[in-house]
């Protein structure tokens, strides 16, 4: 059935969003849909600041541009989830 996907503004568990996502033009419910190297806003704090976090884990099935598109659960490069995402379109 898939789950979520995830769009530019979407969070992780550790409260980072999607900032930026690079090398796409494809939306979802009028947003921007992430793929893995999506840039996430800082998170955390100090002294455990994530900076510099990617979106990462996308589907190995689904891909804009060759590269997986990112849903609720995968892991960002900082180890945060994604949660949360769009309420009527899933990634397998």
């Amino acid at each position: 059935m898939g789950e979520p996907a995830q769009r530019l503004g979407d969070a992780n568990s550790g409260g980072g969003t999607i900032g930026a996502v690079t090398n796409n033009k494809v939306y979802v419910n009028n947003k921007l849909i992430s793929i893995d190297g999506s840039i996430v806003t800082s998170h955390g704090s100090f002294p455990n600041v994530h900076a510099g976090a990617t979106t990462a884990n996308g589907s190995s099935t689904v891909k804009v541009g060759g590269l997986g598109v990112n849903k609720e659960n995968d892991a960002d490069s900082c180890g945060h989830v994604r949660i949360g995402g769009s309420s009527n379109v899933n990634i397998g």
